[in-house]
């Protein structure tokens, strides 16, 4: 499932509220963006349609909810990055970040930190 920038946006104020969440609470929470309802509602429905939420009917507002986790929906998109630009090598891709001086030298070592880290559960 790919989202776009906006259903990102979107689903991110759904992850933050943590749980079954109104239109009408999603577009005050929205409100900087100057969306119209319907232009949410819209939106919503496209979401709902590529599996990222669930809607249930209560009373005369519809709830929605999260179907993919923040985690989960990040990691696919980590994997897709990973294919799409090395070829699945993470090593490529931590050398492009690293050779274009995208990791500080702290942020180096917080990844060799967590890379041994790693390695320990992995012996």
């Amino acid at each position: 499932m790919k989202l776009s920038d906006a259903e990102l946006e979107i689903m991110e104020k759904v992850w933050e509220m943590d749980g079954p969440v109104t239109a009408a609470r999603l577009t005050e929470r929205l409100a900087e963006k100057g969306w119209k309802p319907s232009t949410l509602l819209t939106f919503l429905a496209r979401m709902v349609n590529k599996g990222a939420l669930a809607v249930e009917k209560q009373g005369k507002q519809n709830l929605y909810r999260a179907l993919v986790s923040a985690d989960a929906y990040r990691a696919g998109e980590v994997r897709e990055l990973l294919g799409r630009y090395y070829s699945g090598s993470v090593k490529s891709m931590v050398a492009a970040l690293y050779d274009g001086k995208g990791l500080s030298d702290g942020e180096l070592a917080e990844l060799r930190a967590w890379l041994e880290e790693e390695a320990k559960h992995h012996e």
